[in-house]
């Protein structure tokens, strides 16, 4: 299967905020998606199907990131992002501050897992209602 981009695209232009993450989840999957990353310091979207990859800015914005991971400072953040209170980029903002590299979305074992620059999950969350 190759990815398709415009229809990824679609998907996540179509979320309102956080609470709707399980259902763009969902989408994601329908359409071939197995694992998804967003790298914080270059404000990029990674996808992956089974055998290949595709690059997307999207609503990405590059932001700094702290050289040393926060478990505390990322579990603040995702906190305020589900709950709807920040935007997208307040919330790369506050991963970057957090130390957080890039974080990975796992579709199939239903996981997030957050990474610091030593490749260290700071935090690992079911991903709900998925």
């Amino acid at each position: 299967m190759t990815l398709d981009f415009q229809a990824i695209e679609r998907a996540v232009k179509e979320e309102k905020n956080a609470g709707g993450f399980a259902e763009l989840m969902k989408k994601f999957q329908k359409l071939g998606v197995i694992r998804y990353e967003y790298l914080v310091e270059e404000g990029v979207y990674r996808y992956f199907d089974q055998k290949s990859s595709i690059d997307l800015k999207m609503n990405g914005v590059a932001k700094p990131v702290d050289p040393k991971g926060n478990s505390t400072g990322i579990k603040q953040a995702v906190r305020q992002a589900q709950s709807g209170v920040i935007t997208f980029e307040q919330f790369c903002e506050l991963a970057g501050k957090a130390g957080i590299l890039y974080w990975s979305t796992d579709l199939n074992k239903k996981m997030v897992s957050y990474f610091d620059r030593e490749n260290q999950i700071q935090l690992q969350e079911p991903i709900p209602g998925l």
